[in-house]
């Protein structure tokens, strides 16, 4: 009775594999290590999703591979790894946000997809292969992005941290009056305050001069229902452009041109709430 229970057992589970287990714990710390990566950079998908989407890769490559034994003739062993390229895609869509120009996200969608290439290549028996492409991905990730920091790929740049109330439409708010102080941003990022506040992080494309800094910051703080307080950091181009000096030396360095003298140009965004729509008798 004990050993019928048995074969049905194993025959419900199938074999144990050594070699296929390995290969799951194999992608699970390949996947962990990229996955580490990108929660150091406070993204949503960050450890767990990576390494379950490169396990579900490997199973789903390994279900094709090795299972159902028992059919013979031509088979695709790579048939169902094929359709995880083209699915996780699905996935990646859903890690890209977009705000305005700024987009956030590309990358941690590139590593999902990567991950799911690693899952498949473990998978196949290329455990070394896939060492070697995680060994990649984290260069690339790491010592390749202080590279791109280090290059700049152009002029210095100035970053705002404005921390909000809480309120859905403070983002909006503080966003729209930066491009009407005529404030260009290359990326905004919302990250999580204390308490139900949050932090809006901005990188401007350009330098602000040490006398912009503190008007802009003014400028943004009477948005009183939004904005709570704003800390500046200006890149190297610290002090004003003289205007006794020569044209060429004003333009070594190119300088914000800001909107900073109309103390009336963000009233309006204070006001819009409480301006309601008067009704004609």
């Amino acid at each position: 009775m004990t050993q019928m229970f048995e074969l049905e057992i194993m025959r419900l589970v199938g074999p144990v594999d050594l070699v296929t287990l390995g290969r799951l714990v194999l992608t699970m710390v390949l996947c962990g290590l990229i996955g580490l990566e990108r929660s150091g950079h406070e993204r949503a998908s960050g450890f767990r999703p990576h390494i379950l989407v490169g396990l579900g890769a490997c199973l789903v490559t390994m279900a094709g591979a090795y299972g159902f034994p028992e059919l013979t003739g031509e088979r695709d062993a790579l048939r169902v790894a094929s359709y995880v390229v083209s699915g996780i895609g699905f996935m990646g869509a859903g890690a890209i946000l977009r705000h305005g120009t700024t987009v956030r996200g590309l990358t941690t969608a590139a590593t999902l997809w990567g991950c799911a290439g690693i899952g498949v290549t473990v998978a196949t028996g290329l455990g070394w292969l896939a060492i070697f492409g995680t060994v990649l991905f984290l260069i690339t990730l790491t010592v390749l992005e202080w590279l791109e920091a280090r290059l700049n790929f152009g002029a210095p740049v100035s970053r705002l941290r404005i921390h909000l109330h809480d309120d859905n439409r403070a983002v909006g708010k503080a966003l729209d009056a930066l491009a009407r102080l005529g404030a260009p941003v290359k990326r905004a990022t919302v990250l999580p305050a204390a308490g139900t506040s949050a932090l809006l992080d901005v990188e401007l494309t350009r330098a602000l001069t040490a006398d912009q800094a503190p008007l802009l910051a003014r400028q943004l703080l009477t948005l009183k229902k939004y904005v709570a307080q704003v800390d500046t950091a200006i890149a190297p181009l610290d002090e004003p452009a003289d205007a006794d000096e020569p044209e060429e030396a004003q333009g070594a360095e190119e300088v914000v041109p800001l909107n900073l003298s109309d103390e009336d140009l963000l009233k309006d965004l204070n006001d819009q709430e409480n301006q309601q729509p008067t009704s004609r008798s």
